[in-house]
């Protein structure tokens, strides 16, 4: 037990144990304060963020999570850098709260690969039983060193800070491989998707390669006769700046990251509007289609034959699914109908002049019109849409309409 107090230090000379307090050293003040300062203004900003995500009304439970143990892992990582090595137990619970937070990043993007791929059982038997088992090693890690405390001269000689570098790069390895391969299998990723993936990759790739580098050095380097100071040959210039670059980069860089690459979007689908979407989004603004879809989608086929060619009476806006607009204007039921009526107005969004037709109405439900693709229904306005498909444009295909609740 001798062996793991302060009576093998030297506090004079110890360049770890200085900071703004007793013992008192003015560039370790300095350093405190700067990333004190850093990771208060992060809290900040993090604050604001998930307040504009209530603000939205966001419904994505990942982009919450992950903001929540963001907010947490600010306050830990800026209580750590006040007190210095004199309680590395917080710094170990600043060091787990990362690893959570990336965890809960490949929760996120892995589920939305899955569903985007067609796979969600992938998700329930091999991404969650992984991460589970990695959540439940870092804990045991972490609470480990937070048990098995020793003095500043040789804490960071301890075995715990490696296995949590090793867990944290593996890790990081898992996420980029499991990366390559959805943006394989993804045809069409967006320019800004795929920007955003490799930004969140090349970050964490880059944090937890000097997270393990200084732990290794520190682990060989070190001896209990010098301590953690004598790798730095004492000198407490060349310790600040290490640590300082070292707490940045390992705590700091990658909140600041997610703080760029997730964004809140406004929700408004609701079980009458309809969002479509073909391609894996990284962020997860675009919801892949797949049939469990009760939150935003509702189709309803309706076949209705259409021996006159009147126009159906449609209440709505103009809504851009895919690569085809279809508006339907307000019409006025007082309008009379007739067979010379014009035909239904559309809008193709992807030519670069767009051909509109008038839509007049017409009073019976037992009028009919043919149409092209999928209809949806507004349970709010009782309004039909259709989105027209380009497999189906060489052939028929009737709707039913069924009329407006008054």
């Amino acid at each position: 037990m001798l062996s793991r107090g302060r009576k093998f230090g030297n506090d004079t000379i110890d360049v770890a144990n200085k900071g703004c307090w007793e013992p008192y050293d003015t560039l370790a003040c300095l350093r405190t304060g700067l990333l004190t300062t850093a990771s208060t203004i992060t809290l900040i900003f993090i604050i604001f963020k998930i307040i504009k995500y209530h603000v939205y009304r966001n419904t994505r439970m990942h982009h919450y999570a992950i903001f929540y143990a963001s907010a947490i892992q600010c306050i830990v990582c800026t209580t750590s850098f006040m007190v210095g090595n004199r309680y590395p137990q917080v710094e170990l619970a600043a060091c787990f709260l990362k690893l959570a937070i990336f965890a809960l990043v490949c929760h996120l993007h892995w589920s939305l690969a899955a569903r985007s791929l067609g796979r969600p059982d992938i998700m329930q038997h091999v991404a969650n039983p992984v991460l589970c088992l990695y959540l439940l090693y870092c804990v045991a890690v972490a609470l480990m060193g937070m048990v098995d405390v020793v003095g500043s001269w040789i804490e960071c000689q301890r075995p715990y800070w490696l296995m949590l570098s090793v867990a944290d790069f593996l890790s990081v390895q898992l996420f980029s491989i499991a990366a390559l391969y959805i943006l394989h299998r993804s045809g069409g990723v967006q320019r800004a998707q795929f920007r955003d993936l490799w930004s969140i990759i090349l970050v964490y790739q880059v944090s937890a390669v000097l997270s393990l580098t200084f732990d290794i050095v520190m682990k060989l380097v070190g001896s209990t006769d010098s301590g953690c100071s004598g790798v730095f040959g004492h000198t407490q210039l060349f310790y600040s700046i290490t640590i300082s670059i070292f707490g940045l980069a390992k705590f700091l860089v990658p909140l600041w990251t997610l703080l760029c690459v997730l964004q809140p979007f406004e929700d408004r689908s609701r079980a009458s509007e309809v969002a479509l979407a073909t391609s894996y989004n990284v962020d997860g603004t675009s919801p892949p289609v797949y049939p469990a879809m009760g939150n935003f989608l509702q189709y309803e086929q309706m076949r209705l034959p259409n021996p006159l060619g009147h126009a159906v009476p449609f209440h709505g806006r103009a809504h851009q699914v895919g690569f085809i607009d279809m508006e339907f204007p307000d019409t006025d039921s007082s309008v009379n109908s007739s067979p010379t009526n014009s035909p239904a107005q559309l809008k193709l969004s992807g030519s670069s002049s767009p051909v509109q037709h008038k839509l007049p109405s017409f009073s019976s439900p037992s009028n009919v019109v043919p149409a092209f693709g999928l209809s949806t229904i507004s349970e709010e306005s009782g309004g039909v849409e259709v989105t027209p498909s380009p497999s189906l444009r060489s052939e028929s295909v009737e709707w039913r309409v069924r009329s407006r609740p008054s």
